[in-house]
């Protein structure tokens, strides 16, 4: 017996209200809803919203009736529940998201009215945060305001969520106004957000958006937040590359200053953390040839013998060493000598290795004759006297 047109395409309306039903979603959730559907069901969004909003098509199909993924949804009627219960599985989130290059521009008004309010919520979902990415790509500069101006007061939270993230970072990137700016940064203004998105893996990210995308005269007071708790910061798996990233995006000479003098105060603390030390290798290569270079030329070669006994801050004068000049390495081994320093880095394992390479520099670099004037009386007796003292002990 054959099954009437009719009870077949009534069956499959079932089956779609089942599928698209809004009821079951669950935003919070991370895993992705199973679709249980037919190759007879893979049909497109538009389609969906077709049957859905006509009750009269209760009727044989015919070839002009045909279910098309090329179909453009700007012939349809949107809801709020059908757009939400799209992103309820991956296959009707993509279809949606396909479609936003196709539909007309009051489709696609209609489409950020219906989601109005529920943005937060989206882009924290596992298939909605792509979407949201592509949506605010389409976005002009007004639709971008009236979103930001719903999410900024969640925006600081949302932005360390695993998903929420990433439309976030593409909302900073598209930011081209002052108004744009202003919502965005006032989301940080509490400096316990700042501190603890450049904290987290995927909060670092997004205040390394807005430190390269939003211009240095609009984030001053965002910026002396960050230079407050620069220390901190630098010494955290995250927060470093927040604080690189920052370094590299200042221009602004008071605020170069003060990151400064924050580094020389904590220098050595901040050369002997595991994390610190990466920062104080990039300040170096980064500011080498500046002015704010030989302050750290200084502070490296009055600090050096605390350095280099230490594993972590011995990778700093390793670069010292291999940047340095002939005459800043015979200064800083004059120092070393006066000092008295350097036998305390000849019993010690990391400044043994540190006073080796910096001894093999020097004579590499040196001619004839200022290798005589290094290997001469005075450094060498000093030398001597170390490797007795050490026979002495064995």
């Amino acid at each position: 017996m054959t099954t009437s047109p009719e009870r077949c395409l009534g069956g499959l309306i079932n089956e779609i209200n089942k599928e698209i039903s809004p009821h079951d979603i669950d935003f919070e959730s991370k895993d992705e809803t199973t679709c249980r559907t037919s190759s007879e069901q893979k049909i497109s969004l538009d389609s969906i919203f077709s049957l859905k909003s006509n009750s009269s098509l209760i009727s044989p199909l015919s070839s002009d009736t045909k279910f098309s993924s090329h179909k453009k949804l700007s012939s349809f009627s949107f809801t709020r529940a059908g757009i939400i219960s799209a992103f309820n599985n991956q296959r009707t989130t993509i279809l949606l998201q396909k479609s936003l290059t196709e539909v007309s521009k009051d489709t696609f008004d209609k489409i950020l009215k219906e989601m109005a309010g529920n943005y937060s919520k989206i882009i924290k979902n596992k298939n909605g945060n792509y979407f949201c990415s592509d949506l605010f790509k389409a976005c002009d500069k007004n639709q971008r305001i009236t979103i930001l101006k719903e999410i900024c007061n969640t925006l600081s939270d949302d932005c360390i969520d695993e998903y929420g993230t990433h439309p976030i970072q593409t909302l900073i990137e598209l930011s081209r106004s002052e108004e744009e700016y202003s919502l965005i940064l006032n989301s940080f203004r509490d400096y316990n957000k700042i501190f603890n998105a450049c904290l987290n893996q995927n909060g670092s990210y997004v205040i390394q958006k807005i430190i390269v995308y939003i211009p240095e005269r609009y984030r001053i007071e965002f910026s002396l937040i960050i230079i407050k708790y620069l220390c901190v910061l630098s010494m955290d798996m995250y927060g470093v590359c927040t604080v690189k990233k920052f370094i590299a995006y200042t221009k602004n000479e008071l605020l170069l200053k003060q990151i400064l003098n924050n580094i020389l105060t904590n220098f050595v603390n901040i050369s002997e953390n595991q994390y610190g030390n990466y920062l104080i290798q990039y300040i170096i290569e980064h500011w080498w040839n500046s002015k704010e270079g030989l302050f750290l030329k200084r502070i490296c070669i009055s600090k050096f013998h605390i350095l280099a006994g230490n594993h972590f801050s011995s990778y700093i004068c390793d670069l010292f060493i291999k940047l340095s000049s002939l005459e800043d390495k015979k200064i800083l081994l004059a120092t070393l000598i006066n000092d008295k320093t350097i036998t305390l880095l000849a019993n010690n394992k990391n400044g043994n290795i540190i006073m080796n390479k910096l001894m093999n520099s020097l004579r590499i670099q040196s001619d004839e004759n200022n290798l005589q004037n290094i290997n001469n009386p005075f450094i060498l007796n000093n030398m001597k006297t170390v490797q007795n003292q050490n026979n002495v002990e064995s």
